[in-house]
């Protein structure tokens, strides 16, 4: 018990100083693009570029250390950080709109999503070596820190500008080194393996042959975080539209975080004996739920309301899909499953980058939100259909 807890709190760690990043990366990219004199057309471009870009490396890395007795997870890690300190360097350096800073941006976003996937094979191997972490408990630790990230974020850029961002990614960044090198010190070697097994792992398009309903789940989330990109990529203009401005982008974050917390942290009691289906299954649902009541809401109030749906949607979804991947697909095949499953957020951010950013500049924001609202919903059926006992 005291090793769980151990690894637990190293892994948390990790989970922390990633989604920490991953604020500064996503949740102030249109914060900081905009701040520069790009248009949401322009900025969204910029995003899907990255997103698509993560999207493939994430999965592509991940089908590599299944097939290989010689990659692990640990290779890539600082690697992906190194490249990542690089681009926002580049981001320091050429502090202004243009080619420069849009081909940086772009590429940070890149390598800042992609490692999402490697922290997933770090989990996978953990467990599999029989070294217990509580995935719940971490990932809730993950959103405690976008919690603090956010807040003190927000308040900063009002104060200080949009410059300071590129600068936050580095702190962020080294965090993220510092959290690999605790959690390496608890692994055990069994552990610290790659993706070894007795059977290699099949190539990814082998994989998504074999599996036509898991292949029809991962396109239903696609189009669910298509429609939650649409506003959380473009969270500003939503929260322009009630009344609220930088600072309360900050706080809408740290908010959307803080309620996700109490259901990955205790996502072990909640499940208890329940299927893993069941409660995916549920958090498809309030992710259409969630969908509708963001339009709706008309004041900071309001939208701070429609925001409580993302503990059940988002949060249980991000608890759930992990148990769910590992127990319906072999171990050999577990990166490139994991990794897919994330990425299909990626996938929608990708989505949501290109369509949403021009959809924002020709129409209201509400009209928007709505489009969004139906993409779900056509995700929320799919995704229905492709889950399975």
């Amino acid at each position: 018990m005291n090793q769980r807890s151990s690894l637990t709190a190293r892994y948390s760690a990790v989970q922390g100083s990633f989604w920490m990043g991953y604020c500064v990366t996503i949740s102030f990219a249109a914060v900081y693009l905009q701040g520069l004199g790009y248009s949401n057309a322009s900025l969204g471009l910029i995003l899907a570029v990255g997103n698509l870009l993560g999207a493939l490396l994430g999965p592509e890395v991940s089908a590599r250390i299944d097939r290989s007795e010689r990659l692990s997870a640990w290779g890539f890690v600082w690697p992906w950080l190194l490249i990542e300190a690089v681009f926002l360097l580049a981001l320091i350096a050429v502090p202004v709109r243009g080619a420069v800073t849009s081909a940086a941006f772009a590429l940070y976003v890149a390598f800042s999503v992609s490692l999402n996937s490697i922290n997933l094979k770090l989990f996978v191997d953990c467990v599999h070596g029989g070294q217990g972490v509580d995935y719940g408990v971490a990932r809730s630790m993950g959103s405690a820190a976008f919690v603090l990230a956010s807040l003190v974020l927000g308040v900063l850029v009002k104060r200080l500008g949009v410059h300071l961002l590129p600068w936050a990614g580095l702190v962020m960044v080294a965090l993220q080194g510092a959290a690999h090198l605790l959690l390496r010190r608890g692994y055990a070697p069994a552990a610290v393996r790659g993706g070894q097994s007795e059977h290699r792992g099949r190539t990814m398009l082998a994989f998504l042959r074999e599996n036509p309903r898991f292949s029809v789940l991962l396109l239903g989330a696609a189009l669910i975080f298509f429609g939650h990109n649409t506003c959380t990529n473009f969270l500003i203009n939503v929260t322009r539209q009630v009344g609220g401005d930088e600072s309360t982008l900050g706080a809408l974050n740290g908010f959307m975080a803080a309620v996700e917390i109490p259901v990955m942290f205790f996502f072990g009691r909640i499940r208890g004996g329940r299927k893993s289906v069941t409660l995916l299954r549920l958090s498809l649902l309030f992710f259409a739920a969630k969908a509708a009541a963001i339009p709706l809401a008309s004041s900071v109030p309001l939208l701070f309301g429609a925001f409580l749906l993302q503990a059940p949607s988002f949060a249980l979804y991000t608890a759930v899909i992990v148990d769910y991947v590992a127990e319906t697909v072999p171990f050999e095949d577990s990166a490139k499953a994991q990794s897919l499953a994330f990425s299909m957020t990626t996938l929608g951010a990708v989505l949501a980058s290109l369509i949403a950013g021009k959809l924002y500049d020709i129409l209201t924001v509400p009209q928007t939100l709505w489009i969004g609202g139906a993409v779900t919903v056509t995700g929320v059926l799919l995704a229905l259909l492709g889950s399975k006992e």
